[in-house]
C-alpha cells in the first residue's frame, strides 16, 4: 500500500513539475533561432563582426562579445580608429557595430573599403530626437537599455537578412 502511494505522488510531483512544458503548444518553434528553451540564441546567419567601441569600458566589451559568440558570431572589438583600420586590412567584415555618436567616423572608414559592411549603430541613453535621427538613417538599430540579448542578436539577423535579399535582388537585375 505505501508503495502505491509513494508512486502516485511521484507521478503527481513530475506531473505538476512537467505541466508547462506537457500544455506548451508549439509557439516557441515559430522563433528562427531559438532554442526550443529559450537558453540560447543560434544566429540565421553567423557572421564576421567588427565592434568599435573607443569609450566602452572593458567589462562592456567582454559581456557584448560574449553575447555575440554565444549566438554565433565571431565577433573582434577594437577601440581606436588606427586599430580599426588595421582590422579592415586584415580581414572581411559582414557587420560593423559603433554607438551612434561614433557612427560618421566608421562611415568615413567604410567609404575607402571595397566590401562594404552593412553598419549598425548602438543607441545607448540617447534622447527621443537622437533615436529619431538615427531610425530615419538607418535601418536596423541596437538599443540595449530597450533590448534582451536576443532581440539584439535578432536585430543582428535582420540586418544581414535584408542585405542578403537587397544583394540578391540587385544581382538579378542586372
Amino acid at each position: 500500500m505505501k508503495d502505491r502511494i509513494r508512486f502516485v505522488v511521484l507521478i503527481a510531483t513530475v506531473g505538476v513539475w512537467m505541466g508547462g512544458d506537457l500544455l506548451a503548444c508549439g509557439d516557441k518553434f515559430l522563433r528562427v533561432g531559438r532554442s526550443t528553451r529559450f537558453k540560447g540564441y543560434a544566429s540565421v546567419h553567423p557572421s564576421s563582426i567588427l565592434v568599435y567601441a573607443p569609450r566602452w569600458t572593458p567589462r562592456g566589451i567582454t559581456e557584448f562579445e560574449r553575447i555575440l559568440k554565444r549566438g554565433g558570431h565571431k565577433p573582434v572589438t577594437v577601440t581606436n580608429s588606427a586599430a580599426m583600420a588595421q582590422a579592415f586590412a586584415g580581414a572581411r567584415y559582414d557587420v560593423v557595430i559603433t554607438n551612434y555618436s561614433d557612427a560618421a567616423t566608421v562611415t568615413r572608414e567604410l567609404d575607402g573599403l571595397s566590401s562594404k559592411p552593412a553598419l549598425l549603430p548602438l543607441v545607448y541613453k540617447a534622447s527621443k530626437s537622437q533615436v529619431a535621427a538615427a531610425a530615419a538613417t538607418y535601418q536596423c538599430l541596437l538599443k540595449p537599455e530597450k533590448m534582451t540579448s536576443f532581440q539584439a542578436l535578432e536585430e543582428i539577423d535582420k540586418l544581414i537578412e535584408s542585405r542578403l535579399k537587397s544583394s540578391t535582388v540587385s544581382s538579378s537585375t542586372r
